[in-house]
């Protein structure tokens, strides 16, 4: 499972083949690293760089020192989508970029959820429509999109398909920032629901179809309100 280090930087190394033995599902939640002196024998490395290496890992959340010893954490997937966010959210990826992965992702979660979701999924996305509502009434930004992003999240979850709510988790702090730009423009929040009203039908009805066409509709709509927010 580990193999000598032969790159140079030997805390990079070592970082990423525990990394990669996690998201091989070779080590998992709660599983116990070896003992300090039987790492350093598998990785043939000093005390010093094992150590700068497991610090590395700790900040980051993927692993937990314990009484019973240095432990995979129950935040590692947390940990890889948070890894993906980041890297998405300091590149260059533009709006255009970012509402291409919405249209691809949210239209598989959206059909997905339509089939799968139970009817107590659908309450709690009754719950965030009747949210959005209260928000528009009090003309609450913030409380629309708080209530909007949790509608997304709950179809996301809904899907039952935990690859592709994560892929889901990754860009979310993405989709909430185009949302806080595009519902400043006049008539969104209305037209925003309306979208989400019908999608719920469609997916009430169990026409995974026309919900995910819809899904797709919705990411449009919000994509040219938030371009005549950026001209504006």
């Amino acid at each position: 499972m580990i193999e000598p280090v032969k790159r140079l930087n030997v805390t990079d190394s070592i970082v990423n083949q525990i990394k990669e033995l996690v998201l091989q599902g070779k080590l998992s939640q709660g599983d116990k690293l070896p003992p300090e002196r039987e790492l350093m024998n598998l990785f043939e490395v000093g005390r010093p760089s094992l150590r700068e290496a497991l610090k590395v890992l700790e900040a980051q959340g993927l692993i937990e020192k314990t009484q019973k010893g240095t432990i995979i954490s129950g935040n590692h997937e947390k940990f890889f989508t948070d890894s993906l966010m980041f890297q998405l959210y300091f590149s260059s990826a533009d709006w255009q970029d970012i509402f291409e992965a919405r249209r691809f992702i949210e239209r598989e979660l959206t059909f997905l959820a339509t089939i799968k979701a139970t009817q107590e999924q659908f309450i709690e996305l009754e719950k965030t429509i009747a949210d959005m509502e209260i928000a528009i009434n009090e003309n609450n930004h913030s409380e629309y999109v708080s209530a909007n992003l949790l509608f997304h999240e709950k179809i996301a979850k809904s899907s039952h398909n935990l690859v592709m709510y994560h892929l889901y988790q990754s860009i979310i702090n993405l989709v909430a920032l185009s949302q806080e730009k595009a519902v400043t423009v006049q008539g969104v929040m209305n037209n925003s629901l309306q979208f989400h009203k019908n999608i719920l039908a469609a997916m009430k009805n169990r026409n995974p179809d026309l919900a995910s066409d819809l899904m797709v509709d919705h990411i449009n709509n919000v994509h040219i309100f938030l371009q005549i927010s950026e001209d504006d």
